[in-house]
């Protein structure tokens, strides 16, 4: 790859992680699912670098968060970005991350913030590019009461 299909490739994948953060705002869960590859992975893990939740493929990524969210509002920031490539159609970031999960009134907690790093790789297919594995880390987490 030339510098220049870098930069696109980079603005490719950097618009199709926005609209993972929207759609996860906005708990559009199955046009998130469609985001990643049929075979995806998606892990997240505490600040002790314990595992939360595991998902494999679309399916169950979409019902998965749908279920562990339920009601509650999700906001998600993402901000840097650190890009490889290992050929014109597999890339890897690391994307420094801020996610908040508001609950409704009379649940354990209002709300959720963790701080750390999203880990993604991607995949170009027929030429768009996809989630093939998302894996989050913290290096904080705030339960707010």
């Amino acid at each position: 790859m030339d510098d220049i299909q870098k930069l696109v490739a980079i603005e490719e994948i950097s618009n199709l992680k926005a609209r993972y953060v929207r759609y996860a705002d906005e708990k559009m869960w199955p046009e998130l699912a469609k985001l990643f590859t049929t075979d995806a992975t998606f892990e997240a893990y505490d600040e002790k670098e314990n595992l939360l939740v595991r998902m494999k493929g679309q399916q169950d990524i979409q019902s998965t968060i749908n279920d562990n969210v339920g009601s509650a509002q999700p906001i998600h920031h993402i901000f840097s970005r650190e890009f490889e490539f290992t050929s014109p159609t597999i890339a890897k970031a690391v994307w420094s991350m801020e996610d908040n999960i508001i609950f409704s009134e009379g649940s354990e907690f209002s709300s959720i913030r963790g701080f750390g790093h999203y880990h993604d790789t991607y995949v170009k297919v027929d030429g768009k590019w996809f989630i093939q594995s998302l894996k989050i880390t913290r290096v904080k987490m705030e339960f707010i009461k």
